[in-house]
C-alpha cells in the first residue's frame, strides 16, 4: 500500500520509479557482462534516459555500440561523457576510446570557472592527475605549476630555464615538458611549462594557464554564464 505525503507524493509510486530506473541499468551490466551486447544496449539506452547526467550509464551504452561494431554512435556518446564529467577518470578512458578509434575529442570543450577577485580560475588536470585551479592568464607567456605539484607527480627540469619578473625581481625558473594538460577535456600535449610557485596563493591555487596553453585554442570566456570555451582547430 502506498502511503501518501503532504503534497499527493506517493512513496509507493517514488519507490517504484527509482527502482525501475535502476533496474534498467542494473539489467543492462548483467547482459554487458555476459557478452550479450544487443540486450545492453537496449537497456542503457534506457538508462540514460532515465538519468541522463550519470556518465557511467552513458559510458556503457558507448561501450555496447563499440562492440556491436557501430563506432560512430560510439565515438558520439564517448564525446557526451566527456561533456558530461570532463573531470572524471571516466574522461579519461573516454578519450582512449576515442582516439582508438581514430576519433576526434571534443571540438569545444565548455568549462565553468570561478573567480577569485579579478582571476578567473579553472581547474585542471596534469598528466591525468587533478591538481587543483590554474589562474587563466593571457599576459603570461608559459603556464606555471607550483613546485609541489612537479614534486608530486615526478615533473622534473627539461634542463633549460626561463627569465620570468617577479615582484622581487628577473629569476630564472626551470623550464619542464607537461605530457599533457587537461582542461574540461581540451587537451594540450608536449605542453611547455614553468615550475614557479605563486606568491601568496593558496593550496588549491597551482599554477596559471599561460598562453602555451591557450595558444593552441579559440578562447571564450562567457562572464554570464560562467563558462569557458575552449575550441580545438586555432
Amino acid at each position: 500500500m502506498a502511503v501518501v505525503l503532504a503534497g499527493g507524493i506517493s512513496c509507493g509510486l517514488v519507490d517504484s520509479a527509482a527502482r525501475a530506473q535502476a533496474g534498467a541499468y542494473e539489467e543492462g551490466v548483467e547482459f554487458f557482462q555476459g557478452g550479450h551486447y544487443r540486450w545492453a544496449l537496449e537497456k542503457f539506452i534506457q538508462a540514460v534516459d532515465q538519468a541522463p547526467r550519470e556518465p557511467q550509464r552513458r559510458w556503457y551504452l558507448a561501450e555496447s555500440y563499440r562492440l556491436l561494431g557501430d563506432s560512430p554512435a560510439a565515438a558520439q556518446i564517448y564525446r557526451q561523457v566527456l561533456q558530461i564529467a570532463p573531470q572524471s577518470p571516466l574522461a579519461i578512458a573516454a578519450r582512449q576510446a576515442l582516439e582508438s578509434l581514430g576519433e576526434p575529442t571534443l571540438t569545444a570543450a565548455q568549462v565553468p570557472f570561478q573567480r577569485r577577485g579579478a582571476s578567473v580560475l579553472v581547474p585542471a588536470r596534469i598528466n591525468g592527475q587533478q591538481v587543483g585551479y590554474f589562474i587563466l592568464d593571457t599576459g603570461a607567456t608559459f603556464t606555471t605549476v607550483s613546485r609541489l605539484v612537479a614534486d608530486t607527480l615526478g615533473i622534473t627540469s627539461s634542463g633549460g630555464t626561463v627569465r620570468l619578473a617577479t615582484a622581487s625581481g628577473v629569476i630564472q625558473a626551470p623550464l619542464a615538458l607537461l605530457e599533457e594538460v587537461d582542461v574540461g577535456g581540451a587537451v594540450a600535449r608536449h605542453l611547455p611549462a614553468v615550475i614557479h610557485d605563486l606568491p601568496n596563493a593558496p593550496p588549491t591555487i597551482v599554477g596559471l594557464l599561460g598562453l602555451s596553453f591557450l595558444e593552441r585554442f579559440r578562447v571564450n570566456l562567457d562572464l554570464t554564464s560562467g563558462l569557458l570555451t575552449l575550441e580545438a582547430g586555432n
